[in-house]
C-alpha cells in the first residue's frame, strides 16, 4: 500500500539521517506539528526544524500503526511511536506517544504528508515516581461546587 508505506519510508529516512528522502515525503504546503512548539509550515521551515532536531538526536523511531484508512484522495495514519529524543547536549531519552500522519494523492498518483502530528504520553510535570503505572486507575479531580 503505497500512502502507508509513506510512513514507513519517513521513519527510516529519519533513523538514517537523509533529510533529503524526509523532505520529498512531504507535500509543499504540508504542515508539522510536534508537542509544546508551534506548527512548522512549508518545505524550508521543515527541513530547518527537521534538520536541527535529527543533529540534536533524534532516532531510533518506530511507529505502529493503529488504523489506517484511504478515502478518495486522501489518507489516513494514526498510531504508537517510539523514539530517543535528544533531551541535552549528547543526551536522549526514549519517548512514546502518538501520531497522526495526513496524506494526500497528488496528480501523478504518488502520496504526500499534508500534515504531521505527534504528541508523547509523558506527563507534564511528572516524575517517574508520579507518572501513573500500567493498570493503576488514573486520579479523578476533585469536583467544584454542588
Amino acid at each position: 500500500m503505497a500512502a502507508r508505506k509513506v510512513v514507513l519510508d519517513w521513519a527510516h529516512a529519519c533513523n538514517i539521517r537523509h533529510i533529503d528522502d524526509l523532505l520529498e515525503l512531504y507535500a509543499a504546503d504540508a504542515t508539522l506539528m510536534r508537542p509544546s512548539l508551534p506548527p512548522v509550515r512549508s518545505l524550508p521551515a521543515i527541513r530547518e526544524f527537521l534538520v536541527s532536531m535529527l543533529e540534536a538526536g533524534l532516532g531510533d523511531v518506530e511507529m505502529e500503526s493503529l488504523r489506517f484508512e484511504i478515502m478518495g484522495d486522501v489518507a489516513i495514519d494514526l498510531g504508537r511511536c517510539r523514539m530517543l529524543v535528544p533531551v541535552a547536549m549528547g543526551k536522549r531519552r526514549e519517548e512514546r506517544g502518538k501520531y497522526l500522519v495526513v496524506l494526500v494523492r497528488q496528480p501523478v498518483g504518488t502520496w504526500k504528508i499534508l500534515a504531521d502530528s505527534w504528541s508523547s504520553d509523558q506527563i507534564v510535570g511528572a516524575t517517574p515516581e508520579s507518572a501513573p503505572r500500567k493498570g493503576s486507575e488514573p486520579v479523578q479531580p476533585p469536583r467544584k461546587g454542588r
